[in-house]
């Protein structure tokens, strides 16, 4: 009887053991850290990925998919209305639809914004303890209600993080929820947009500008050293997240024009910007300006250039 007992007890710690060791995001560590105490690996231009195969215009080499199995958790979404005239291999119904372009949808569309969130949803389906966040810019300025269709049509909006708190005028010192408790409440997936976000109206859709900043996104190449000012918004108000934009542009004149286009996968080899040193240097600088703050959203081109070292930086940040 005296073993029976020893042993049942040795189970049950077993089991509450295994329990408490469930990880977030791959770690158990993770799960009692507050969503702005995370560090996530995060995409410039998620879908703006092969085909076409075309220079000058890519970000990504890896299809949303192969970012998810990667570990890529943050992801930057370009949301554009095509225009007949000039994109004429948009099928006509779908011409009203929300899509996924970069300023037009000429060069790159992939499709509709609901497509992609369909393959975000099933990835949440099938990694139940994952969170997630999307980055919007609403590129043709379409309205909260034209947004919220894709996401209720996809089944993604169920994942959607609410807060339980309101916008303050200091911008900073809300309480975030713990990872743990976004995986409990299987409210796994916070998104921000950067314009015409309406909480009155849809409540998932977090104004971008109320609780993130972000460090300058125009690094002309060669850089140096990426910079860690807030670059948006411009009213020297500290925020409760950070984006650390890690990507730079190539610039040429063209009729008196700058013209800025994105480094090609080997361009970006060939400088180092997605190696250990360059992230490390810039997250370094974020230390300096920012001091304890955790840069949130380390945001590269072609992250699967550099051997797998935004991954290592993005563990080195979060302690594990």
């Amino acid at each position: 009887m005296k073993s029976f007992c020893v042993l049942s007890f040795c189970c049950l710690f077993l089991l509450v053991a295994a329990k408490k060791a469930e990880p977030c995001n791959g770690h158990a560590s993770l799960c009692n850290k507050h969503y702005n105490q995370v560090s996530f690996a995060c995409t410039h231009n998620s879908y703006s990925y092969p085909p076409p195969a075309t220079i000058g215009v890519l970000n990504q080499e890896k299809s949303i998919q192969q970012q998810l199995s990667d570990g890529v958790r943050a992801f930057m979404l370009d949301l554009v209305r095509p225009d007949l005239s000039s994109d004429p291999k948009t099928p006509k119904e779908d011409i009203d639809a929300v899509h996924l372009c970069h300023a037009s949808c000429i060069l790159i569309n992939k499709g509709t914004l609901e497509n992609t969130l369909n393959v975000f949803k099933e990835f949440l389906e099938k990694n139940r303890r994952e969170v997630i966040t999307f980055i919007v810019e609403n590129y043709s300025g379409f309205s909260v209600e034209q947004v919220e269709p894709s996401f209720k049509s996809s089944g993604i909006d169920k994942y959607a993080y609410v807060p339980d708190f309101k916008p303050n005028s200091q911008k900073h010192g809300y309480k975030w929820p713990t990872l743990k408790r976004m995986v409990d409440t299987n409210k796994r997936l916070m998104v921000f947009m950067d314009d015409k976000a309406d909480v009155s109206k849809v409540p998932y859709i977090l104004p971008e500008w109320e609780y993130v900043i972000e460090t300058p996104f125009e690094n002309i190449s060669p850089v140096e050293k990426f910079p860690c000012t807030q670059d948006r918004p411009r009213d020297g108000k500290p925020r409760d997240l950070l984006v650390m934009n890690h990507f730079a542009y190539n610039r040429a004149e063209i009729m008196g024009k700058d013209i800025d286009t994105p480094l090609t996968a080997n361009q970006i080899k060939q400088h180092g910007y997605n190696a250990a040193k360059s992230l490390q240097q810039q997250v370094d600088t974020c230390k300096t300006v920012w001091g304890s703050r955790v840069p949130n959203f380390i945001t590269v081109d072609y992250y699967d250039v550099g051997d797998g070292d935004i991954f290592d930086i993005v563990n080195k940040i979060n302690g594990v």
